[in-house]
Parts: structure tokens; C-alpha cells; sequence
């Protein structure tokens, strides 16, 4: 498979990345700063025979995983994920790989047992990893470089600041150890405190960006992408592996046998139904022995798109941005609104079983930025609400957790935030399951929307899916409608 290039603006980031043995890219978020971190990873084996430990929320694992060998050199034995049992990780730890990917956890208790030659740390959403200085895993991040076991560092987030900014300390305390001798100078220099002692504010922001414009580079979405008013970016996601395991194997047998119910796959319509269940709300399965109920048979572990999507609630959560966020199953999207609620994020719902009463008290809250969220089914919300503005703020994300199978609800569902002149790029993110009938119904929606633009060349014509295999009929269950 031909290997793909550098943009010219990811060439200049490594170029930085070169040139500082330890820095940050704050970059927003989609503005690309997996690949050149990856090819530097390339860089510091090939050149100066150097490893790197790198350090991320267990659900990017496998992507980046796969973005390493994209962009790179590196064969399958050279690029390692550490998690499983202790005897999995003494094994993995063992071999004479050239980067290890794993948790921050994984980081914290597994350092002092990386190979010799890993001398290098990067760390993926550091935000979500490292937010103070009194966490074991930000006491582990300074052992790691104080013990003089790392040479170089590199942490990547668009969200470096967390309401207060002692959440840069633990960054800044790696890239500039000088700057500040401990939390309590970081503090002194920054912090305003009340009567009490207790923080009430903060200042000097000044000297805290110097540093960062020392040793950080930052590129905004719209400076990559240009003022165009939609940028698709697909998200492919691994099944976790019990999910997996339940997926394939009805998909191979075309029967599933749970310990309360068998799932029948015999039936080619209601077999992709079962399948579309088990990969988006396995949690919320329907109980086939109790019509009307549901089961959890993933026995309360989140699926993989869950564990994503919290990455992206975690930005917005920081940020304080809006966002919308569409499904096209109601169990998930009741998942997804406890997910909502555990982030601390506050949403209106919309779906088809709300009065258009309630939709209506539903959109006037978020457009008026009483709440952060809007989360609503891809076809109730696919028509009549101007949602381009929350509270005063553009909205510039959109994630589709599901797809539906008709291309014009997908086109005015991402409508609801373009409905005049927009100030900024519209990101429109797309959780999308690898070998899945995902793929199908991206084919669905392109099929749909090559005929549309066949009669109307105003229509855009959509290729939806971030899979290579998305052409090819991989993990098929059933009819496709």
C-alpha cells in the first residue's frame, strides 16, 4: 500500500520537534498532529537509534497503532501495545520493539521495566492523563525524567488549559523544569488567592505563554483547513475485545447462544438488526426471553465507540464549546446520554418518542446556551432547527455515533449547524467500527447520494467511511436495506 506524505505544515512540525529535544504541540483538535508525531518517532529510531514510550487513552491504542505503521518504516514486531494480564505485559515489555504504545496507568506502573534503548516519551490527549501535579500518574511523568531514564519528550493536546492553569503545570515542568521550582512556585507566580488561602483567580498569564511559545507549537483547525464550511473527518474504531468476540462469532455462525436467550441471525433483515445491536448498544440489549426489556451483555464495560467518544466529551468538557452529537438507535443514544451526565456536561435530547412540544423547549435551551449539548436522533432532527449558534458561540463540532441509511437525513442533519454564512470550519466527526457492516452502510449513503448528485450536481456526493476495506463486502450479516 503506497505510504502517504507529510503536509507541508506537518513537515514544519517536525522539523520542530527536531529542533527541541522536549516540547508540546497544541494544536486544536483535528488539525493532524498524529502523523508527524509518528514520523518522529521514525526519526528517532532510524537516526539516532532511540525508542519511545507513548503514552495515550487506552481506546486510541490500536488506532495509532495503525497510524505508526502508515506513516512509517516500522514492520508489525517493531510497534508494541502493553496491556493485558502482568505475564502479557512482562511479555511485551520483553521484546526489542521500537516504540511501545499503552495507558497512562500502564505508563505509571510499567516504566522502570522499558528496554534500555526507550529513552523517549510522547503522550496522546495529555489533558486526560496528566492534569495537576498531585496525581501519581504526573508523579510518575516527573520520576521519569528526573531519575535521568528520558532524554526526550513530546505531548500533544488542544486543550492544555483546564479552567485554571496549574492544569499546565505537569507539561511545563517537563518541557522547562526551571521555570518554576514546584507547584507551590507555579502557584505564587500565578494564582490570586482570597482571605482564606484558597484560589480565586489567576495572573501573569503572560509569562506562562512565553514558555509555551518557546517550546509549544499550535496550529488552528481553520488554519489547516481553510474556511470551508464542512471538513468530514471518519473516526475508525476497534470493537473492544469481548465485543469482538460476541460480533464475529454471529456473524460466522449466524446464531449467537447467550446465557438467558439465542440470538437468531437466520433472517437475513433481522439479522443485521441483531448485529447493528450488538456493535452500538450491547449494553442495552434487547432481552428476547422479556419483550420490552433490555440486557447488558458486555456486563457493564463500555464499547468502543463509548471509550471514544469520552475522549471527545473530555475536549468539550474543557473547552466548554458546544456540540452536537447524533445517533440513529435510542438505546444508544440513552448510553451516551449517561456518558454526558458522568462528564459533567449538560444536554437537551430529541428523538421520536418527545413531543414536538419538548423538541421545541429542547433546541431553544441550546440555542440559547442553557445547555451544552444537543443530543437527538439523525431523523427527528433532520429538518426545521438552526443550531449553527449555541449561546452566543458557533458550533464547529458535529459527531454522527451511528449512521442512518438515507443520505439526505445525513446532509440535513449536518445542515442544522449551517444555515447561513459560517465564521468557522464545521468538524464533522464519524465513529465508524472496522470490519463491521459499517462499511456497508457508508456504501448505502454513497450509492444514495451518487444518484442524487447524478440528478441534482448540487448535492454533495458522500464517502463517509475511514476504512480501506470499504469497499468490499467484509463482515456482511444479512440484507442490506
Amino acid at each position: 500500500m503506497h505510504q502517504p506524505t507529510l503536509r507541508d505544515d506537518q513537515i514544519a512540525d517536525l522539523a520542530f520537534y527536531m529542533a527541541n529535544d522536549r516540547c508540546l504541540n497544541l494544536s486544536d483538535a483535528g488539525a493532524g498532529k498524529t502523523p508527524s508525531v509518528c514520523v518522529m518517532q521514525w526519526y528517532l529510531w532510524s537516526e539516532l537509534r532511540i525508542g519511545t514510550v507513548w503514552a495515550m487513552p487506552k481506546s486510541l491504542l490500536k488506532k495509532n497503532r495503525r497510524e505508526l505503521l502508515r506513516f512509517t518504516g516500522f514492520g508489525d514486531e517493531d510497534v508494541v501495545i502493553v496491556d493485558g494480564t502482568p505475564a502479557e505485559i512482562a511479555r511485551q515489555l520483553g521484546l526489542p520493539a521500537k516504540v511501545f504504545l499503552m495507558g497512562f496507568r500502564r505508563l505509571t506502573l510499567s516504566w522502570r521495566n522499558l528496554p534500555a534503548h526507550v529513552t523517549a516519551v510522547h503522550v496522546d490527549e495529555m489533558h486526560m492523563g496528566y492534569k495537576g501535579a498531585g496525581s501519581q500518574q504526573s508523579a510518575a511523568l516527573f520520576a521519569l525524567f528526573d531519575s535521568g531514564r528520558m532524554t526526550h519528550f513530546l505531548g500533544m493536546t488542544g486543550t492544555l488549559i483546564d479552567g485554571k492553569l496549574s492544569s499546565a503545570y505537569p507539561a511545563v515542568r517537563i518541557i522547562d523544569a526551571g521555570s518554576y521550582p514546584s507547584p507551590q512556585a507555579f502557584d505564587d507566580e500565578h494564582a490570586v488567592f482570597d482571605l482564606d488561602g484558597r484560589i480565586a483567580g489567576w495572573k501573569n498569564h503572560n509569562r506562562l505563554a512565553r514558555i509555551l511559545g518557546r517550546h509549544a507549537i499550535r496550529r488552528s483547525f481553520a488554519s489547516i483547513h481553510g474556511e470551508q464550511e464542512v471538513v468530514h473527518i471518519p473516526e475508525p474504531v476497534d470493537m473492544e475485545e469481548r465485543q469482538r468476540g460476541l460480533y464475529d462469532r454471529f456473524h460466522h455462525d449466524a446464531v449467537l447462544e447467550l446465557e438467558r436467550f439465542t440470538i437468531d441471525g437466520t433472517r437475513p433483515g433481522v439479522a443485521f438488526t441483531r448485529a447493528r445491536q450488538l456493535m452500538e448498544h450491547p449494553g442495552a440489549f434487547p432481552d428476547l426471553s422479556a419483550p420490552g426489556r433490555f440486557i447488558d451483555i458486555l456486563e457493564g464495560e463500555p464499547t468502543a465507540k463509548e471509550e471514544r467518544l469520552k475522549i471527545h466529551l473530555e475536549e468539550h468538557h474543557l473547552n466548554g464549546k458546544p456540540l452536537i452529537v447524533f445517533t440513529s438507535m435510542l438505546p444508544q443514544q440513552g448510553r451516551i446520554a449517561r456518558l454526558l451526565q458522568q462528564h459533567g456536561l449538560t444536554f437537551a435530547l430529541i428523538s421520536g418518542g418527545i413531543s414536538r412540544k419538548a423538541r421545541d423547549a429542547a433546541s431553544d435551551a441550546f440555542i440559547d446556551g442553557r445547555v451544552q449539548v444537543m443530543l437527538a436522533t439523525e431523523r427527528t432532527a433532520s429538518f426545521g432547527y438552526n443550531w449553527q449558534v449555541s449561546g452566543g458561540r458557533e458550533v464547529d463540532h458535529m459527531i454522527f455515533a451511528t449512521l442512518g441509511f438515507s443520505d439526505a437525513s445525513f446532509v440535513q442533519a449536518r445542515q442544522r449547524a449551517i444555515r447561513g454564512r459560517r465564521k468557522s470550519p464545521l468538524r464533522v466527526t464519524t465513529l465508524e467500527y472496522i470490519s463491521s457492516i459499517d462499511q456497508h452502510i457508508c456504501r448505502i449513503v454513497h450509492r444514495k447520494s451518487l444518484e442524487a448528485h447524478r440528478v441534482d450536481p448540487s448535492r454533495p456526493v458522500l464517502q463517509l467511511s475511514g476504512c480501506n476495506d470499504a469497499h468490499h463486502p467484509a463482515h456482511a450479516t444479512g440484507d442490506i436495506p
